[in-house]
This record gives C-alpha cells, structure tokens and sequence, in this order.
C-alpha cells in the first residue's frame, strides 16, 4: 500500500483540501449543552472555562487546536495539541488547562524546527466546532517552503497526489512493488490477491466468507458494512499476519503448504504440511 497522503490524514487533509464532513474529528453527542468562555492564552499554557449550561450532567471533551501561520510550507490548516475531560453537572464550570512547548508549534524539516510567526490558538468541540480563539506571537526562525512544493497536490490537495509528487515528497525515488504473480506468491500476499488465480485460495476466501457469516445471523450480507470490513481485514492481510491472528488455528506448516498450493505445487504443499506437523507433533511428544 502506498501511503502518499504523507501528513494529510483525517481532519487534516479534509481541513486542507476544504472537503465537508458528516462527523467532524471529535465529534460527539450530548444530552446537554456546554459554552465556552474566558480564553487565556499564555506563552507556555491556555486556559479556558466551560459551563454546563443544559438541564442534565455531561461530559465534554475541550480540544486545543493549533493553527500555525501557512507562509507555504508543508504543514495542515490546525493540528490537535491536547485535550481534557470535564465532566459537569447543571450549572457547573470548570477550567479546562493545556500546557505549551516549543515542539506545540514545531514542524519537521530535517529536524525539528519553529518557524516564528503569528499562531492561532483554538478551543472547541471539534475540529470544525471552535468556539473560541485568539493569537500569540511566536519567536522563532524562518523556515523555507521546500523547492518541490510549489503547484505540487501538497500545496493545494485536489484530486490524488501523483507518484512524481509523492517521490519529490520523499526526497528519492520509491520501487514500485511488482504485481503478485502465481509461482511467485510469498507470505506477504494475500488471499485476495492469491484467489483469482489460485482455487486453493479461492476456497479459503469462500470458507473465511462462512466463517464470517456464522457470526451475521449465519448468512453473507455484502450490504452490512461490518460484515464486509471483517471479511476484507480476514482475506486482504498477509499469509503470515492471518497465521499469527488465528491463535494457533492455523500453524505455520499449513500456511506454507498452503502457499505451495497457491503457487501451484500440491504435492509439494502436502509434503511440507505432513513434514512440518509431523515435526512439532514429535517435538510436542519429547516436551
């Protein structure tokens, strides 16, 4: 899997690329209603006070989020620095404190660097609910925006980032893994991509299906979300990671046997499944 987002992940790639959410980061339900007041930002701490203003006692989770000046570098729109639990009764206040270092305003460009400038501190709900916020001033050193990044997807991401993007991001040239191949299988492949050319992997992928579907009212349901985000965790990670995840169900002799089956050779499966069983059994026996 190529990870090319780099730093836009969740909320701070929807914030970057303007992308409207359902659920924001953070995001939660109440039975009652909290309000923000008294912002007070301090070089090295934040304060704020929250109020249950509703008629039943809550928790809420005040989030501290940092939004630091662009000057085009490479970096999200506001990045979560701390977060605390309060939990009130009707009427109730509390002061919700968050502690501030050099590395709440860092970023990293061949080592950890703080780029001076005016910051915004924010304080809300979520990601997308800020109640309150003010600025501060930070003193530090001036950090160039890397030559690769102009019109590149991480300045303004739309779209997919390309490979070429991807690489000027990674400093150097990435492999691209070759496609898996019958005759060619190793642990790290997967029953997806082992079935269409392999029937002893297209039998696992339609005994994982049932074993599955035992636990969804004993049938497939493709239109459950849960029932296809346990089938795709089962059948799209390595031979070697279902091997360890099945609690001994499934040893390793099996496993490569099954992979010699899967690379087309059966006789050379059974072999290695007898012989490695027949060893830990006899090692089993002198313990």
């Amino acid at each position: 899997v190529e990870y090319r987002e780099g730093i836009y992940v969740g909320y701070r790639y929807y914030d970057k690329a303007r992308k409207p959410v359902r659920y924001p980061f953070g995001h939660g339900l109440s039975y009652t209603i909290f309000s923000y007041s008294d912002l007070r930002i301090q070089p090295d701490r934040v304060t704020v006070r929250v109020t249950n203003t509703g008629p039943l006692p809550g928790a809420e989770v005040v989030q501290l989020y940092i939004a630091p000046p662009q000057d085009g570098l490479f970096r999200p729109e506001k990045e979560l620095k701390g977060f605390a639990r309060l939990e009130l009764a009707p009427g109730e206040s509390r002061e919700a404190a968050f502690e501030l270092n050099r590395r709440s305003f860092a970023l990293w460009a061949e080592g950890w660097k703080v780029p001076g400038g005016l910051y915004q501190i924010q304080v809300g709900a979520s990601s997308r609910d800020i109640r309150l916020q003010g600025e501060i001033q930070v003193e530090g050193e001036t950090v160039a925006a890397p030559a690769w990044q102009k019109g590149s997807w991480y300045e303004t991401p739309v779209g997919l980032p390309s490979r070429t993007d991807w690489e000027q991001l990674m400093g150097h040239l990435v492999p691209i893994q070759p496609e898996a191949k019958k005759g060619k299988f190793t642990m790290d492949n997967t029953c997806m991509e082992m079935k269409d050319s392999s029937w002893i992997m297209r039998m696992q992928y339609k005994v994982t299906e049932f074993i599955i579907g035992r636990g969804f009212h004993g049938k497939k349901d493709r239109s459950d979300p849960a029932y296809r985000m346990m089938l795709v965790a089962a059948t799209d990670c390595p031979m070697r990671t279902i091997i360890l995840n099945s609690g001994g169900i499934l040893s390793d002799a099996l496993g490569e046997g099954l992979l010699e089956m899967a690379n087309g050779h059966f006789i050379q499966g059974i072999r290695k499944m007898c012989r490695r069983e027949k060893h830990r059994n006899t090692n089993s026996d002198r313990k």
